[in-house]
């Protein structure tokens, strides 16, 4: 399977799953992911205000690069639970990240994958104080256990990579068929 058959059949699993939750499971859902999109925020919140954006214009994305396999299943569920359109991918822009193009990420901070918002180059650490760093260990802590939370309730590994999930679906033959 190619990585656009594989986006396509991950975000039709995604709609699929997140369409038949029962409505108290959305809701819990729901709460989960308001919580997901509010600690990337805060997240960037702080990388903002240490010059993040002026480090990130002048390196011009090395780290957007191989980045097809970051976006999770997970991210999907937080697009789809505000009914905001998942990115069109463009695959043949390797080695660069597929959700992205000459302007940078194309997705809304609260909705790029969780992998891109914990990544800290060395030249924004160095603008960082401790207080900073210590508060960016503790909302990707809370990042980690949030995503454990909403594997346990949909059973499924949600924090996996779209395209992987969509190649390898875990029980879901109701679901795939």
């Amino acid at each position: 399977m190619n990585d656009q058959k594989a986006w396509e059949r991950g975000v039709w699993l995604m709609e699929d799953i997140h369409g038949r939750l029962p409505r108290h499971a959305r809701q819990q859902l729901g709460d989960l992911l308001a919580d997901y999109r509010r600690y990337k925020w805060e997240m960037l919140a702080l990388t903002l205000t240490a010059g993040s954006a002026a480090v990130c214009r002048d390196c011009g994305g090395q780290c957007c690069q191989n980045g097809k396999y970051r976006f999770s299943g997970l991210d999907l569920l937080a697009l789809l639970d505000r009914q905001v359109s998942a990115p069109t991918p463009d695959f043949s822009r390797k080695p660069f990240c597929p959700y992205g193009d000459a302007d940078g990420c194309r997705m809304e901070p609260l909705f790029r994958p969780l992998d891109c918002v914990l990544f800290i180059c060395t030249a924004v650490e160095a603008r960082l104080k401790n207080t900073v760093i210590n508060s960016l260990a503790s909302l990707e802590q809370k990042l980690r256990c949030n995503v454990k939370q909403a594997e346990i309730l949909l059973e499924r590994p949600l924090g996996q990579p779209l395209l992987l999930l969509a190649e390898h679906p875990v029980d879901t033959p109701e679901v795939i068929s």
